[in-house]
């Protein structure tokens, strides 16, 4: 729902309701968020991380900042701004309600884009390599998988249970961290 094309649209002005709350709540939310959050929400907002930085730090914050930052951390603008206690999750209509509410007509902000002309499709070119994994990942991962704990566990992992377990080191590695490198291992191991 949030586009770079809305958050275009929106006023620069602080909508926060409680500044020490908003204060609180972005630096709770936007500080330990994975680099890649991180760069998402920069990139939607079209603000450099220092004006993110200086919410953090006056609780002045736009629906250019607070609606990118709820979409991608995925928690409700109205707790970013102080203005409820509960930390929902961010749906489209709860983005629409917070437009309205601050006047937004939403007809106007929800339009799509106007169709563009027909370009020439580019051509199809591979994918990028997946990068090689971190050896220090590497190693911890084959001295764990030495132990007679270990290998008992993995003799009596079924296949349900492994998919769960993908299914978790997957999320890990969308939220950022060392668990990226060992998610590719996983899938270069599974690939050959």
């Amino acid at each position: 729902m949030v586009t770079p094309e809305l958050v275009a649209q929106l006023k620069q002005v602080n909508v926060s309701q409680d500044k020490d709350k908003t204060t609180e709540r972005v630096r709770d939310a936007f500080f330990p968020a994975s680099r890649k959050d991180k760069h998402d929400i920069e990139k939607l907002s079209g603000q450099k991380r220092t004006s993110i930085y200086r919410v953090a730090k006056t609780g002045s914050i736009s629906a250019k900042i607070a609606l990118p930052m709820a979409e991608i951390l995925n928690i409700s603008p109205y707790w970013l701004t102080g203005e409820s206690d509960e930390a929902e999750p961010c749906s489209d209509a709860l983005v629409l309600k917070f437009l309205d509410d601050r006047g937004y007509k939403l007809e106007k902000v929800a339009k799509p884009p106007r169709k563009q002309r027909a370009q020439k499709p580019e051509p199809v070119s591979e994918p990028a390599p997946a990068p090689a994994p971190d050896e220090n990942i590497l190693s911890v991962t084959v001295s764990l998988s030495n132990t007679p704990k270990m290998r008992q566990a993995v003799e009596n992992l079924d296949a349900e249970s492994a998919g769960q377990l993908l299914q978790a080191l997957h999320l890990r590695a969308k939220a950022g961290g060392n668990a990226e490198q060992l998610w590719d291992f996983v899938k270069l191991c599974l690939l050959s």
